[in-house]
C-alpha cells in the first residue's frame, strides 16, 4: 500500500475526513497531502483538515479539531446527546484554566476549569465523526454551578428525560453533585422525578 492509499484509508475510516496531525502520526510525508490535493482527491477545508469528495464535515468536528483541548459541555453536550432538541448558536466547551480563549470569541463560548477537565469525558459519534463531551450527568451537574448562567428552559426539559432514561445511572449524577457541591441543589430538581 503506498502512501496515497494510506491516506485514503484514514479518510474512509473517518467519514472522509483526514487530518494532518493523523497523517504525521502515520509517518506520512505530508506532501503526500499536497500531491492528492493537487489532482482534486482530496480538498482542503480548513488548516491541517482534508476532506474527500464524498466526505462529510460536521462542523462540531471542525471546532474539535480547531481546539482539540476543549470538551463540549453545557447545553451543547445536551443537544449532541440528544437531551434536548435546540442546537446551540454558538456552541459551549469546556477548557482548562491557563488555556488562551482570545481568539475563539465568537466561534465557542469557553468556560475555564481549574480542575476535573477529563472527569465524565467521553467520545461520541455525532454525524459520523468522533467528538469528546461530557457524559449526561456531569453535564446536568455542570448546568446546576452557580457562576454558569444556566438556561432553565433547556435543562429541566433535559433532566424530565434523564429520569426517564433507561440509560441513567442515578448513582454517578449524585456523586457527580456531591463532588461539585450542587448535590443539595439537585435534589430540588430531581425529588419529584424519581
Amino acid at each position: 500500500m503506498n502512501n496515497k492509499e494510506k491516506i485514503l484509508n484514514i479518510a474512509n475510516s473517518n467519514g472522509g475526513v483526514v487530518l494532518t496531525k493523523q497523517v504525521t502520526a502515520a509517518k506520512i510525508p505530508r506532501s503526500t497531502l499536497t500531491d492528492l490535493v493537487n489532482v482534486g482527491i482530496l480538498f482542503p477545508v480548513q488548516r491541517g483538515i482534508y476532506v474527500t469528495e464524498n466526505g462529510y464535515i460536521d462542523d462540531f468536528y471542525l471546532l474539535q479539531a480547531r481546539y482539540p483541548k476543549g470538551v463540549y459541555s453545557h447545553e451543547t453536550a445536551l443537544y449532541l446527546q440528544n437531551f434536548s432538541d435546540r442546537a446551540p448558536v454558538v456552541p459551549t466547551m469546556t477548557f482548562k484554566y491557563g488555556t488562551s480563549t482570545t481568539r475563539m470569541k465568537g466561534e465557542v463560548k469557553p468556560v475555564i476549569v481549574s480542575k476535573d477537565l477529563d472527569l465524565g469525558k467521553i467520545e461520541i459519534m455525532h454525524n459520523g465523526s468522533k467528538i469528546t463531551a461530557y457524559n449526561i450527568e456531569r453535564t446536568l451537574v455542570d448546568l446546576l454551578k452557580t457562576r454558569y448562567n444556566t438556561d432553565f428552559e433547556q435543562f429541566i426539559p433535559a433532566l424530565k428525560k434523564y429520569a426517564t432514561s433507561k440509560n441513567k445511572d442515578i448513582n454517578k449524577l449524585f456523586r457527580y453533585a456531591q463532588y461539585f457541591g450542587v448535590d443539595i441543589e439537585l435534589q430540588k430538581y430531581i425529588g419529584g422525578l424519581l
